[in-house]
């Protein structure tokens, strides 16, 4: 045991018990071109970026104070009761040196914005080496306790949770189980997923809050810049990333007001359609999912104004989209005259295509079958799927799924026949049952929420 322990020691050298971590010097004047300074304390020494936004600073079509009129809108994301301050919202991203989560990948900078009053506040964490990463946590732990919130862009599931990481490693604790994450990822992606190429930061921030950024240096980029800054020496290098984190924390601001003013419905709807069909429909499912039913069904009344008026749309193959879905809604919610009309709507739009969808024709038989009891008009749109079918039975021939749907088809066809036949045999029976179904139904919607019959239990 001895003779290994001799030969470690001859492989680490003679005087590695003495090396010590590299330190570098306070040299703010190297650091004063990119507006930073050394910050020492106890725990350590790091390098700290301030930037000061007063009460008139503009990012994009928001002004930044204007998140003090609509930041309790925000408790909408956890507790609709709970006391949302602006003063205690905290703007959180970083720059690490990877995309993973694990030991590895260590955040070089940690941007933080907050709010004084009226300022808005920017703080960018720097760390020269490994050896300042316990002062820079440090710092940042003793700060945590001024706020209630986090707010991130895909913070809570990346950035969050490899700062935690950090501390750990660090022997460090880091309380944050009263911190509430306010991750603006995903209402982005609820509202943006698919109308903008991307729901990247950079991307949201150009197209809804009117933000371009000149030269900007790509997250993607900050790694290597990193490395090369350890190699060279040169803070210069770094100023294209401090300038991108720093964009990053104002646009998290902006964004919050974005959300703020949709929940308190303070963004009104343009009265030409300016605004994606698609998008509209999101914005009202999003708002109705936040609580917000009655903005909701502003969004969701305009946009069925435009889906039955708009005879000539710049893209049909959004409004078709947009039928169907709000059509699906206004069905889920129990609204079934609007939903007809929708999908009657879509079927004029596509009469003359062959195209093979045949969810608005078998809603509307399954609609007219088990709710107005009107068996006539629930064998026209059957029949009609049917023919649509045949038109499309060269072009599927052999297909498995094809011959399911046309076997379910003959099926419903049938019965809805031999519905029809007893009802002409005995009309005043069917009628009585008939309004006798339509009371009933009205009866239940006051007690619990009807369910809907969609359309792969109908062709069962």
């Amino acid at each position: 045991m001895s003779g290994l322990r001799e030969r470690l020691g001859r492989l680490r050298g003679p005087s590695a018990a003495q090396v010590a971590p590299p330190t570098l010097p306070a040299a703010d004047g190297e650091w004063a071109q990119l507006g930073a300074h050394v910050e020492t304390s106890p725990a350590g020494s790091f390098v700290m970026r301030r930037r000061v936004y007063g009460a008139d600073s503009v990012h994009g079509k928001y002004r930044l104070s204007e998140l003090a009129d609509v930041a309790q809108q925000l408790s909408c994301f956890h507790d609709r009761d709970a006391v949302v301050r602006l003063e205690e919202l905290l703007f959180f991203d970083t720059e690490t040196t990877g995309l993973g989560v694990g030991a590895g990948n260590v955040p070089f900078m940690v941007g933080i914005g907050f709010y004084t009053g009226e300022l808005f506040t920017v703080e960018q964490l720097l760390i020269r080496n490994p050896a300042e990463e316990h002062a820079m946590l440090v710092y940042l732990q003793e700060l945590l306790d001024r706020f209630t919130h986090i707010i991130s862009y895909n913070g809570r599931t990346f950035d969050w949770p490899i700062l935690k990481n950090r501390y750990v490693l660090n022997r460090l604790k880091l309380n944050d189980a009263k911190l509430l994450q306010l991750d603006l990822l995903y209402p982005s992606r609820s509202l943006w997923r698919n109308t903008l190429p991307s729901c990247r930061l950079s991307k949201v921030e150009e197209s809804r809050l009117g933000f371009e950024r000149v030269d900007d240096v790509p997250g993607s980029m900050a790694p290597a810049l990193y490395f090369q800054y350890l190699a060279e020496k040169n803070p210069s290098v770094l100023e294209g990333v401090f300038v991108h984190n720093e964009h990053d924390i104002v646009t998290l601001g902006a964004l919050a007001i974005h959300f703020g003013k949709l929940l308190s419905g303070e963004i009104e709807i343009e009265p030409e359609p300016v605004i994606e069909l698609e998008e509209m429909f999101r914005t009202g499912l999003w708002l109705d999912k936040m609580g917000r039913s009655a903005i909701a069904d502003n969004y969701f009344d305009i946009l069925f104004a435009r889906l039955m008026n708009d005879l000539e749309a710049s893209n049909p193959t959004d409004q078709e989209s947009a039928i169907l879905l709000l059509a699906a809604f206004y069905k889920k919610n129990g609204e079934y005259l609007r939903a007809v009309e929708l999908w009657k709507r879509w079927i004029v739009i596509k009469n003359a295509s062959i195209a093979l969808h045949l969810e608005p024709y078998l809603e509307l038989a399954m609609y007219y079958e088990h709710r107005e009891k009107n068996f006539a008009q629930a064998i026209f749109y059957a029949e009609e799927v049917w023919a649509k079918l045949w038109r499309r039975r060269s072009l599927h021939r052999g297909d498995k799924r094809q011959n399911e749907v046309e076997e379910a088809l003959e099926k419903r066809i049938h019965r809805l026949k031999g519905k029809l036949r007893k009802a002409e045999s005995h009309p005043f029976e069917m009628n009585s049952l008939a309004v006798k179904g339509k009371n009933t139904s009205k009866e239940k919607t006051k007690t619990r929420k009807i369910k809907p019959i969609y359309v792969s239990e109908g062709l069962i």
